[in-house]
């Protein structure tokens, strides 16, 4: 998914436009209309690894407190159609208030979103409401095999969203305090440290993990979220 925002200069507004899915995160400016950058040739100023992972966030949260139904419906999608269709639906223009995303010397900046990432950030959004619930959750003895009807539709390998329900279950209060921390911050390298454990007791044998923060951090959010709004059948959860 990339999200396109374009700077409108007298209210420092942001209109985005979420378009097409590509296969990586990153980030790409397009000059002020006009000739005095002497066309498309000269980038904007570098953002670092924490402004871009921040200011993902940031977009996350204004689209998921814009258009909340639809979000929750992408999150909640029994089948990859329809989670297509809240992802349409998702997309268009936003207006968006955040200075993390303009400077001077550019007009529009777009951010490309693998979708389940986009997923994982949304259900961070979402879990920041509802830290009362999220609190409430009790641990969950771990399971020999996690089969969960959801893993259908996030567009990830199997083996990480058997890990994300199984930390879920086992560490919601660690899974959340990770949540909580500042993406690419020392407290978030701390908290994925304190979840070392659990991250080896669940994940399948036999499996290696190959994934960076962001996508781990993105995967175990959607399962922690996955817990509370579409708990397994007969499975308490307070």
């Amino acid at each position: 998914m990339t999200v396109a925002c374009k700077l409108a200069r007298a209210g420092r507004s942001l209109a985005c436009a979420a378009m097409l899915c590509l296969p990586a995160a990153a980030w790409a400016d397009e000059p002020v209309t006009g000739t005095r950058l002497g066309g498309h040739t000269q980038p904007g100023p570098a953002l670092t690894a924490r402004d871009q992972a921040v200011g993902a966030k940031q977009m996350a949260t204004c689209l998921y407190n814009r258009k909340t139904p639809v979000a929750r419906a992408l999150l909640l999608a029994p089948t990859m159609d329809y989670a297509n269709s809240a992802d349409a639906k998702l997309m268009g223009d936003v207006q968006c208030f955040n200075a993390q995303f303009a400077n001077d010397m550019v007009e529009e900046r777009r951010v490309t979103f693998p979708p389940e990432i986009m997923r994982g950030m949304l259900a961070e959004v979402a879990l920041v409401r509802s830290s009362a619930e999220v609190a409430a959750l009790p641990p969950i003895a771990l399971e020999k095999i996690y089969q969960r009807d959801w893993f259908a539709v996030t567009g990830r390998n199997v083996a990480v969203d058997e890990m994300g329900a199984c930390i879920a279950d086992t560490n919601p209060a660690g899974l959340f305090a990770l949540l909580k921390t500042a993406p690419t911050s020392p407290q978030e390298g701390a908290a994925f440290a304190q979840l070392g454990d659990n991250l080896g007791k669940c994940l399948r044998a036999g499996t290696k993990l190959q994934a960076n923060r962001q996508s781990l951090r993105a995967a175990l959010a959607d399962a922690l979220f996955q817990r509370i709004y579409r708990p397994q059948p007969n499975k308490v959860v307070r």
